[in-house]
């Protein structure tokens, strides 16, 4: 019975240590979530990745969707799988990330620029 119970708990402990958990301080985890976030209309986590002088424009963006449902529900439903985020700190507070991912089956490269706000990252909108 002992040697069942540290099995499972060898078992156990060796599943965890497998599991990649992801640092959320990085620049490529703000990448990544704003990626989502943007391209299936989750607003709520665009405001959380982007610079508080720039959520104007994120509320535009709100204003529209919400004013065309049928267009809203369409980017709602959107998938995207991300294949690669590489950035590079150019300061302590600046960062340019090179994104590949894939919306809808159409594959896609981008440059996204980063400044780090209160101590988090956030992506720059370049519209």
């Amino acid at each position: 019975m002992k040697l069942k119970n540290l099995l499972i708990v060898l078992l156990a402990l060796l599943l965890c240590a497998s599991c990649k958990v992801e640092d959320q301080s990085t620049p490529e985890y703000a990448t990544k979530e704003f990626l989502k976030s943007f391209n299936t209309g989750d607003f709520t986590n665009v405001y959380k990745y982007t610079p508080a002088k720039e959520h104007i424009i994120i509320e535009q963006l709100e204003k529209m969707m919400n004013e065309n449902k049928e267009q809203f529900d369409k980017v709602k439903k959107n998938r995207l799988d991300i294949t690669s985020v590489t950035c590079t700190e150019q300061t302590d507070s600046t960062a340019v990330c090179h994104c590949k991912y894939s919306l809808n089956g159409k594959v896609k490269e981008q440059d996204m620029n980063l400044k780090k706000e209160d101590g988090h990252w956030c992506v720059k909108l370049s519209l």
